[in-house]
């Protein structure tokens, strides 16, 4: 495994990689849980002094390719227009509440040429930036399904562009073809890829079970790597993109899910994207599995 991960490195490190899409700020909150208000059905909750601020959505993508390839431009949101605010319990990390911040209705129309990057990532978190986006084809692309989009930001509005590859998880799968999929098998991997997707190379993410990848032909299926998760938040993006670099390089990565896998379940052992991956961390994870 260490050897098949060197090589990696090796092919990737001359990339000029381009990162699209829409950056969130992730903000964490430490309160304590003091029971239920007397007076109505409502939790009540002690707020404490800790306070986290990460950066997340298209710009922890690019700062997980970082130590890895020559360069990564990102285009993306700068204002914080985007927020996820979480308060989260000091004793035991739950998370009690979300509150959302969306000020999305100022982006800009961005006509951008691709011609010069040897890998394009599109990150479409469903928020409307990328709507706006005159982009060309070849791109690799993730179109998230969340609490605030679901239903409607679907994988398929991108059916238009010629993709150099797609990245979507079960539940983004199963509204993909109107269908619900809890343990997809080969045909239902090919039924997706070839259902109004418009691309080379696809990858299901499914959670604890691991990931599928198909190119239409071959099919490889691999189970995810055990460790001690702490937080799953970003595993998926992180997973997205090593999963669009390994597909740039083509044949030149025989197992297009090893290192997406590895990544995915390294970002897992930490909170949110408070880390990003290197090829230190990455190397130091994998040992374990040897």
């Amino acid at each position: 495994m260490l050897k098949e991960i060197e090589q990696f490195f090796e092919k990737v490190k001359h990339l000029h990689v381009l990162v699209v899409g829409e950056t969130i700020v992730d903000e964490f909150i430490d309160v304590t849980y003091e029971g239920q208000s007397m007076k109505s059905i409502c939790p009540v909750f002690k707020l404490e002094e800790g306070k986290v601020i990460q950066q997340g959505g298209a710009q922890a993508i690019a700062n997980h390719l970082y130590d890895f390839v020559k360069k990564v431009d990102v285009i993306t949101n700068t204002n914080n227009e985007i927020v996820k605010t979480r308060f989260v319990d000091v004793n035991d990390k739950k998370k009690h509440v979300e509150i959302n911040k969306f000020d999305t209705k100022n982006f800009p129309t961005l006509n951008i040429d691709t011609s010069k990057y040897d890998v394009v990532i599109v990150a479409d978190f469903g928020h409307g930036f990328c709507d706006k986006l005159t982009i060309n084809d070849g791109f690799h692309l993730m179109c998230q399904t969340n609490s605030n989009n679901f239903g409607f930001n679907r994988i398929s509005k991108w059916k238009n562009h010629k993709k150099k590859s797609a990245c979507i998880d079960l539940r983004e799968a199963s509204l993909q073809v109107n269908k619900k999929i809890s343990n997809p098998q080969e045909e239902e991997i090919r039924n997706i890829f070839n259902y109004e997707l418009n691309s080379e190379h696809l990858y299901v993410t499914t959670g604890q079970q691991g990931a599928t990848y198909t190119n239409g032909k071959e099919f490889i299926k691999r189970k995810s790597f055990k460790t001690d998760i702490i937080d799953t938040i970003g595993a998926g993006d992180t997973f997205f993109a090593f999963a669009s670099v390994c597909a740039a390089l083509d044949d030149a990565v025989s197992d297009k899910l090893l290192i997406p896998s590895l990544a995915a379940s390294l970002s897992t052992t930490w909170l949110c994207n408070e880390k990003s991956i290197t090829k230190e961390n990455l190397l130091t994870h994998a040992a374990k599995y040897i």
